[in-house]
C-alpha cells in the first residue's frame, strides 16, 4: 500500500513521518484496510489534517472523529502524536493555532521555509476543490501555511480550516482518493489538461504533483 511505503520511507531516513489525513467519507476504505495492516510504526508517526470542519470534536461532520473511529483509535498511536484543529474560539484563530503547531513540531523545511509533511492525502470535490480550497475563492496571504475558509452554501458546514497549496505543494509526497464516475472529467481535467476550467483552475490541479489513486468509475487517471 503507497500509504505505508511513505510512511516507512519516512521513519527510515527521518526517524519519524508527518502525515495529514483528507476528510469526506472516500478514506474510510483507506483508514480500514490501514488499520489492519502491518509494518507501521505507529507510535513514529504524527498525524494532521489537511482540512477540518469548524465543529467540535464529537459532531457527526467532524473529520477528526471520522479519522478516530475508524482508523486512530484501533492503531498504537500515541495521543500525543494526534494533531487535531481546535474547534474554539473562531476558526481564524484555530487557522494561527495549527500553523504554530506546524512550524513547531515539522522541523525539515524546504528552501522556502515551509514546513515538509512526509504526506499528504487528498480527495476533490465535484466543483474542483480540494482540503478546503473552493472554486472562486480569493487568494490567501502567500505565506499562510494555514488559512480559515468559508465552504460554499450547499455545504452543511460552512467555516473550515484548511492548509494551503504553499503547504500542500511543499509535502514531499501528495496522493489523492477519488470515486465515482462523476469525478472522472474533473481528474481528466487535472492530470491531463492543467485543470482548466473554462477561464479558471480547479484548485485540485493547483496543489502541486501529486498521485491519484481512484475506482473504475473514476478512472484511470494515467498517473
Amino acid at each position: 500500500m503507497r500509504v505505508r511505503e511513505v510512511v516507512r520511507e519516512a521513519i527510515a531516513q527521518r526517524g519519524q513521518a508527518h502525515v495529514a489525513l483528507s476528510g469526506g467519507s472516500t478514506p474510510r476504505a483507506m483508514h480500514a484496510r490501514l488499520a489492519r495492516l502491518e509494518g507501521i510504526e505507529w507510535p513514529r508517526v504524527h498525524v494532521w489534517w489537511g482540512d477540518e470542519r469548524f465543529v467540535p470534536p464529537e459532531h457527526s461532520d467532524s473529520n477528526q472523529r471520522m479519522a478516530r473511529e475508524t482508523l486512530l483509535s484501533l492503531v498504537a498511536i500515541p495521543e500525543s502524536n494526534i494533531h487535531p484543529v481546535e474547534s474554539t474560539p473562531d476558526a481564524a484563530t484555530a487557522a494561527r493555532s495549527y500553523e504554530a503547531a506546524l512550524r513547531r513540531m515539522v522541523t525539515a523545511v524546504d528552501a522556502e521555509g515551509t514546513p515538509r509533511l512526509d504526506l499528504v492525502l487528498l480527495g476533490i470535490g465535484s466543483d474542483g476543490h480540494t482540503l478546503s480550497l473552493f472554486p472562486g475563492a480569493a487568494e490567501p496571504d502567500p505565506k499562510l501555511l494555514v488559512i480559515s475558509a468559508v465552504a460554499p452554501p450547499t455545504s452543511p458546514v460552512k467555516d473550515r480550516v484548511t492548509l494551503t497549496k504553499r503547504t500542500a505543494r511543499a509535502a514531499r509526497t501528495r496522493v489523492f482518493l477519488a470515486v465515482g464516475a462523476d469525478k472522472r472529467a474533473l481528474i481528466d481535467s487535472c492530470v491531463h489538461r492543467g485543470g482548466i476550467n473554462g477561464g479558471a483552475v480547479h484548485p485540485a490541479a493547483t496543489v502541486g504533483d501529486a498521485e491519484w489513486y481512484v475506482d473504475p468509475a473514476a478512472g484511470p487517471a494515467g498517473r
